[in-house]
């Protein structure tokens, strides 16, 4: 009887021994896959894209040089192209993965990203979009459409459009934007300017105001304004204020018919 007792013992303390040694084995077990997808997890933050706010330095493409640069204001009239499935999933300049159904654009020289209003001058649609690209890099193109933009505009089957192009704001805050891709129904009161020289001399600037009021199909007001650019007084001569940007685009034209270059200001 005695020795029964002992055998039920040994065989008790063996039980309880492997217990502890399954208990000990099975944490070690939990433990080492928790510090694996710990592990794992760093490792796929550390490869994911980080995005970042980017002005750039000059660049040339094709010999030609582009000048990002963080500016007041931007208004152009330009044609307008897109792109899409080719480059779905690739990077964009300033870190995004681009995808073709975002509403977004490239532009060649202003901050990434930045908020712009993109209007379709062909069928007067609008939609605000988030510039997150560079490009295009294509003739006299100012900014190329994701596909999803470049259908809201109704662009896609024509694949480029003549549009303007108008700065909101730009800056950090807007790397995580996810608003502003609403069709613009209403429109604000702008007003057109087309500006067309900057002189240090004063009686240059009279002297192309005084040509600009004697051209014949020239109905607007010239006009002289200054600004002080480095404790330099600057002379603009402008031509406006002009109703609406088609009536500019078309002033614009007529003027460089006669070799006289201008660039339309909203105000």
């Amino acid at each position: 009887m005695k020795n029964l007792i002992i055998i039920i013992l040994l065989l008790f303390v063996s039980a309880c021994a492997e217990l502890n040694l399954v208990n000990h084995l099975t944490k070690k077990i939990i433990m080492n896959n928790k510090d694996q997808n710990e592990t794992r997890e760093k490792l796929y933050n550390e490869q994911q894209p980080k995005p970042y706010y980017k002005v750039g330095n000059p660049y040339y493409i094709n010999g030609v040089k582009y000048i990002p640069k963080e500016v007041s204001s931007y208004y152009e009239i330009g044609i307008a192209s897109w792109y899409g499935p080719k480059f779905d999933g690739k990077l964009t300049a300033n870190g995004e993965i681009f995808n073709q159904y975002d509403v977004t654009a490239a532009h060649k020289t202003l901050p990434l990203p930045s908020l712009v209003k993109v209007t379709n001058l062909e069928n007067n649609r609008s939609i605000i979009l988030r510039i997150n690209d560079r490009g295009p890099f294509v003739g006299d193109r100012i900014i190329d459409l994701s596909y999803k933009s470049a259908q809201i505009l109704g662009v896609v089957k024509k694949g480029t459009a003549e549009v303007s192009v108008e700065l909101l704001e730009y800056g950090e805050h807007l790397l995580n934007y996810s608003k502003g891709n609403e069709v613009i129904t209403t429109k604000r009161n702008k007003t057109h300017f087309l500006q067309i020289g900057i002189f240090k001399n004063p009686n240059n600037a009279d002297k192309l105001s005084d040509k600009l009021r004697n051209t014949d199909y020239l109905k607007h007001k010239v006009i002289i304004e200054t600004t002080n650019v480095n404790e330099e007084t600057l002379f603009i001569v402008k031509i406006g204020p002009i109703q609406d940007s088609e009536t500019a685009l078309y002033m614009q034209r007529k003027l460089k018919k006669d070799e006289i270059l201008s660039k339309l200001v909203i105000e």
